[in-house]
C-alpha cells in the first residue's frame, strides 16, 4: 500500500534540518552566543527533523519487511535493499569530502583512523575519541550529518532480531510495550541530561582529553544509537498497530492533535526558556511522533491530504539527497555568498538559497540517486533485482494498489 503521507513526513524531516542548519549557519554565523531564545526554536528544528527521520524510519522498515524477513532469503534482500538505498550517496559525497580534506590537510587532525568506522558506518556505534575529536565530528565538512547513517545501520542489525516478536504484538499488549517503550526514552534521556557533569567526568577518565570528554552526554543523548533505539522502535510500533487495527479518520483527527497539543508547548517552552532538555526534548517525546505517524498513514483527514500533495511526495523522494547535499548549498554557498553582508541581507540569502538545496536535491535523486540505487541491487542480487525493478519502472499505484514504501 502506497503511503503518501509518509513522504510528506520524509519531507518535512529533511526541511527542518535544512532550516536549523542553513540559519545557523548564515544567518548566526555559527556563533553559539548568537543563540536566543527567539531564535533558539529554529535552531533546534534539527532535533525535531532527527527523531522524526528516525520514528520515520522505524515505521517504514517494520512496514515493508517484517513478513518478507521470515521468507527464505528474506535477509539477504533486506541487507541488499537498505545498503543500495543508503550507500551510493553516502559514498559519492565522503569520497568527494575526504578528497579535499586530505588535499588541504589539517595537521592537528587525524584523518586516516576514522575512515574505517566512517566506511563501515560504525562511527556512532562508540565514543571513538581522536585526539580533541570524537568520530562524529572528525571532518570539517558535511561528514558531519553522516552519523545518522551509522545509526541507522545500528537499527537495521537490531530489527532483524526483533522482526519475528514485534510482528506478534498487537491490542493491549501492543499498547503496553508503546508505553514502556516510551518512558523509557523521556527517562533514560532526562536522566543523561541531568547528569550531564557525572557522565562527561566518566568520560574523562576513558578519553583522558578534557575538550572530547566535554561531548560525551551530547554523543550519548544525540549521536549514538542507543538512545536513539527507542524511537525507531516507537515508529516500528506505530506501523505495527496500523498493519493490525483500523483507526478512523474521526479518531485519527483527535489523535494528531492531542500529540501536536503534547509535544508543541514542550518544545517551545524547553527552547524558549533555553534549558538543558531542549536538546533531547524530541526523544522524550518520541511516542508524539508514533502517534502522528499512526493516525496519519492510512487515514484520510486533512493533515493525511497535505502530506501526500505532489509536491510533498516529491520532496519526500529527494529527501536523503537533501539531508546530505544540504551543507553543500548552505555552507559551502552560503557562506561564500553571505560572508561580510549585514543580518538582514544574510537572512535573505538564507531564504533564497532553500529552494536551490530543494531544486539540486532533486537532481541528485532523478540523476545520480535513484539510478545508483537501482544499479547496486541489480548486480548484488542478481535476477530478482531485475524482477524488482521492472515493478518499480511501472506506473505508481493507486492507494489502494500494493507497493514498497522509501524511506
Amino acid at each position: 500500500m502506497h503511503l503518501g503521507p509518509l513522504d510528506g513526513l520524509r519531507f518535512i524531516a529533511a526541511s527542518c534540518v535544512l532550516i536549523a542548519h542553513g540559519f545557523y549557519f548564515l544567518v548566526l554565523e555559527q556563533n553559539n552566543e548568537l543563540i536566543t531564545p527567539y531564535n533558539s526554536p529554529i535552531v533546534g528544528l534539527s532535533t525535531i527533523g532527527m527523531t522524526l527521520f528516525f520514528s520515520l524510519s522505524g515505521f517504514v522498515i517494520h512496514y515493508n519487511y517484517a513478513a518478507s524477513l521470515a521468507r527464505p532469503g528474506g535477509r539477504r534482500r533486506f541487507a541488499v535493499a537498505r545498503f543500495a538505498r543508503l550507500y551510493p550517496l553516502f559514498f559519492l559525497v565522503f569520497a568527494i569530502e575526504t578528497f579535499f580534506a586530505f588535499r588541504h590537510p589539517d595537521l592537528k587532525l587525524d584523518l586516516i583512523s576514522p575512515l574505517p568506522l566512517y566506511l563501515s558506518f560504525t562511527e556512532s556505534w562508540w565514543f571513538w575519541s581522536f585526539g580533541a575529536r570524537v568520530a562524529t565530528d572528525a571532518y570539517n565538512n558535511t561528514a558531519g550529518l553522516m552519523w545518522s547513517l551509522s545509526v541507522e545501520a545500528f537499527f537495521y542489525l537490531v530489527y532483524i532480531p526483533l522482526a519475528p516478536w514485534l510482528r506478534r504484538l498487537s491490542g493491549s499488549t501492543l499498547l503496553i510495550v508503546g508505553v514502556a517503550v516510551a518512558a523509557f526514552a523521556a527517562w533514560s534521556t532526562s536522566a543523561a541530561i541531568h547528569h550531564t557533569t557525572e557522565l562527561n567526568t566518566l568520560a574523562l577518565r576513558y578519553t583522558g582529553n578534557p575538550q572530547t570528554a566535554g561531548q560525551f552526554t551530547h554523543w550519548l543523548t544525540f549521536n549514538s544509537p542507543y538512545f536513539r533505539l527507542p524511537e525507531f522502535l516507537l515508529g516500528a510500533l506505530a506501523a505495527q498497530y496500523a498493519m493490525t487495527s483500523t483507526l478512523r479518520d474521526t479518531t485519527a483527527r483527535i489523535v494528531c492533535v492531542v500529540a501536536f497539543a503534547i509535544f508543541v508547548p514542550a518544545y517551545l517552552y524547553s527552547n524558549v526558556s533555553l534549558l538543558p532538555i531542549c536538546g533531547g526534548i524530541t526523544t522524550c517525546l518520541a511516542f508524539t511522533f508514533a502517534l502522528v505517524l499512526a493516525s496519519t498513514a492510512t487515514s484520510r483527514h486533512w493533515l493525511a491530504r497535505a502530506l501526500s500533495s505532489r509536491w510533498m511526495v516529491l520532496g519526500g523522494e529527494a529527501s536523503y539527497s537533501l539531508y546530505l547535499l544540504q551543507y553543500w548549498v548552505m555552507h559551502e554557498l552560503g557562506h561564500r555568498l553571505a560572508d561580510g553582508w549585514p543580518t538582514a541581507i544574510r537572512l535573505l540569502i538564507f531564504l533564497a538559497l532553500l529552494p536551490v538545496a530543494f531544486i539540486f536535491a532533486l537532481l541528485s535523486y532523478r540523476l545520480f540517486e535513484r539510478p545508483a540505487m537501482k544499479i547496486v541491487r541489480r548486480l548484488l542480487s542478481g535476477d530478482s533485482a531485475r524482477r524488482a525493478e521492472r515493478v518499480a519502472d511501472a506506473p505508481r499505484p493507486q492507494p489502494s494498489q500494493a507497493t514498497e514504501v522509501q524511506v
